[in-house]
């Protein structure tokens, strides 16, 4: 899920330097090797630049979606111009990726979120409102039209759809919708089932979740940091702790934030709530993107090796919680998991840009033999 991200959503700011954790990764971990599809951790598998800064779902094991934009208009021939978008759509079939069409022709698409390989739901917004995308393994069609942007979904069955704008909810049973107001504008949400689901508030530090009847307010205030770690350099912002993505999972809840310039993890496994820094051991975390299930409990967090994260790193916590940090050697803008498979991202790498899978585990042992 995500909202428009123009630039990537670069924030400028200033981090603790990062540091690579594990000491048995050795210093091959920081060669790039120059290719044209990718380099030795990353291959280009979807050369399509109009993904580079958008999302990338894998919604089975020989499924994913990549969406991005087409500028459009006299943006599109200047440099540092923004002009209208056009929405783009490529599919994965498990052996190649192809161009689709959504049904509408200008905005952006805000969100994508799946149960199945046959539904795939999409928010498309314009300036006439929020137009619900959904494809149910043949085409993509508006399904519903509302007035008002909407950013984020939740979807758990065919006949359990949600979609969230400004402090109003709408609701998909699979024959009607119907729309509620909720107490908080939602920036990101996760869903676990039907009667488990999780939203952060865009306005505030704070968790809602959805028991299947209402939605009530998790007090986190505890866990989370309190004041930025001390600085020499500029002021620190923000100065209080900013939640930005989150993902409830059958190993519990886990929500990314920042505190100044800093990174956090925000975890609830049993009964409560802990938080740990996570700035020395994946870098900093600016793209809003969710946390990934490794399928093991463990999880992949699109870090970063600079300041100001630009230079992208994956990271990964094992159940432990230890942490491992792999430089991606290029800028990584979204991050997903086929099951059972490989990574997915989108993103640039040297003259590569588009959708990139991770190079198996053994590819990168054997540069890594290779340089010691």
């Amino acid at each position: 899920m995500f909202l428009k991200l123009a630039a990537a959503g670069r924030w400028l700011g200033w981090a603790t330097a990062a540091t690579t954790v594990a000491a048995a990764a050795g210093l091959w971990f920081w060669w790039t090797a120059p290719w044209d599809d990718g380099n030795d951790r990353w291959k280009l598998v979807a050369a399509q630049s109009s993904v580079t800064y958008g999302q990338v779902i894998a919604t089975g094991e020989h499924d994913a979606w990549a969406v991005g934009w087409d500028i459009l208009g006299i943006g599109a021939w200047l440099p540092m111009a923004d002009g209208p978008h056009r929405p783009t759509v490529f599919h994965w079939d498990g052996d190649r990726w192809t161009k689709s069409d959504f049904p509408v022709k200008r905005g952006d698409i805000s969100s994508v979120a799946a149960s199945a390989p046959s539904n795939v739901w999409a928010l498309a917004n314009d300036e006439s409102g929020t137009s619900v995308l959904r494809w149910d393994g043949h085409t993509w069609a508006i399904v519903q039209k509302l007035p008002v942007a909407a950013g984020s979904l939740a979807v758990t069955a065919d006949n359990d759809v949600w979609v969230f704008g400004d402090y109003k909810a709408w609701h998909y049973n699979g024959a009607t919708w119907s729309e509620q107001s909720v107490s908080f504008s939602a920036y990101r949400v996760s869903a676990r089932s039907a009667s488990d689901i999780w939203a952060l508030d865009r306005e505030a530090p704070s968790v809602h979740h959805f028991d299947g009847k209402a939605w009530t307010r998790v007090n986190v205030t505890a866990a989370l940091p309190k004041a930025p770690p001390p600085s020499d350099d500029f002021p620190p912002d923000p100065t209080g702790p900013r939640l930005t993505a989150i993902t409830a999972d059958p190993s519990g809840i886990w929500i990314t934030g920042e505190i100044g310039a800093s990174s956090f993890l925000l975890s609830r496994t049993g009964s409560g709530w802990r938080s740990e820094d996570t700035s020395a051991k994946a870098g900093r975390m600016i793209r809003d993107r969710p946390p990934v299930p490794d399928g093991k409990g463990g999880h992949w967090f699109l870090g970063s090796t600079d300041f100001n994260g630009d230079d992208s790193a994956l990271a990964h916590r094992d159940p432990s919680g230890h942490w491992t940090r792999v430089p991606s050697g290029g800028e990584l803008t979204s991050l997903s998991a086929v099951p059972g498979g490989p990574l997915l991202a989108t993103g640039v790498i040297g003259k590569a840009s588009g959708v990139f899978r991770n190079l198996p585990k053994r590819t990168l042992q054997k540069h890594q033999a290779d340089m010691t």
